[in-house]
């Protein structure tokens, strides 16, 4: 067995345990009534799970473990929209060391489709980072690299859909699945050196977060 398809393997059984969890938390949360229109600010913090596939053009494909750090803000619109700007990072290990980040910074949008306002799809774009760093540490996410490797930047895309599942009166359980794709880039040493051309990622996420709502949210 190939490592690409056991990695592969691991995050689809990931994905399909948590949907089943996902499905769960919409049955108990469908009974939920349209309340009061929503407007103001919300924050978004979220870890996940995630795997990369990073290809290039002389590179066939490689798949990646990881986790995922999700940072998002901004204005509630109506009741049914959202909108904000976010970081999303994806590391390909915990701690200090060498790593892997693949760092997404979009602009977003959020559609509540149904009137108990719980499912939400989401559609983003804007810049897509990949770099090989050396971090001395890293804590929840704060990651602070002391040196770069290489690195290559490039537009990007994201979409998911997800669940508001109400804790209290202004903050939601919010998992989420969601794709990411960074266009082809260049890939440079610290000193401009080229090292590989036709560099492209797809990055599928299942993240868990806390959501702090508007007040006039529930």
């Amino acid at each position: 067995m190939s490592r690409e398809y056991a990695a592969t393997t691991m995050v689809t059984t990931k994905i399909s345990c948590l949907m089943s969890a996902l499905l769960l938390t919409y049955n108990s949360s469908a009974h939920a009534q349209d309340g009061s229109a929503r407007h103001g600010f919300w924050m978004d913090v979220a870890l996940g799970d995630g795997l990369a596939h990073l290809s290039s053009d002389t590179l066939g494909g490689q798949n990646r473990n990881g986790i995922d750090f999700i940072f998002d803000l901004g204005w509630t619109v109506s009741s049914r929209v959202r909108a904000g700007i976010g970081v999303d990072q994806w590391t390909s290990r915990w701690g200090s060391g060498k790593q892997t980040w693949l760092t997404s910074y979009n602009l977003s949008v959020y559609y509540y489709p149904l009137a108990h306002r719980t499912l939400f799809l989401q559609a983003g774009a804007g810049g897509s980072d990949y770099s090989v760093v050396h971090v001395p540490w890293q804590f929840l996410g704060a990651d602070r690299a002391d040196t770069v490797y290489l690195s290559g930047s490039a537009w990007g895309a994201t979409a998911a859909a997800g669940w508001d599942a109400r804790l209290g009166r202004r903050v939601s359980l919010r998992p989420r699945f969601s794709y990411s794709y960074g266009s082809p880039r260049r890939l440079r040493a610290a000193d401009g050196t080229l090292l590989a051309t036709g560099w492209k990622q797809h990055w599928l996420s299942v993240d868990v977060g806390l959501v702090l709502h508007p007040a006039d949210s529930w």
